[in-house]
């Protein structure tokens, strides 16, 4: 009978190994959770910030273009220093 002891420490002790290896597991899905919900907000910021930048240069170029037509109606595209100019 005194293996049968044995046989029940064996199992009490794997019983409890394997508890704490669920605990790890759980907290380790919470974990990778949060940082992935984190990355999803930070890409979701990202994105509306280059959305952002995105529509400053549209609305940028679209003055640089405006401003080379109006200088050139004008006649005075060459007294405009190059660096001031729209590149080609």
């Amino acid at each position: 009978m005194g293996g049968m002891k044995e046989i029940k420490k064996e199992l009490s002790e794997l019983r409890l190994s394997m508890d704490k290896l669920t605990e790890e597991l759980h907290e380790t899905n919470i974990t990778l959770r949060e940082t992935l919900k984190l990355t999803s907000d930070t890409i979701k910021e990202m994105s509306k910030s280059l959305d952002a930048t995105m529509k400053t240069m549209s609305d940028l170029t679209v003055q640089m273009n405006v401003r080379e037509t109006i200088l050139k109606s004008l006649g005075i595209e060459d007294m405009v220093p190059d660096f001031l100019r729209k590149k080609k």
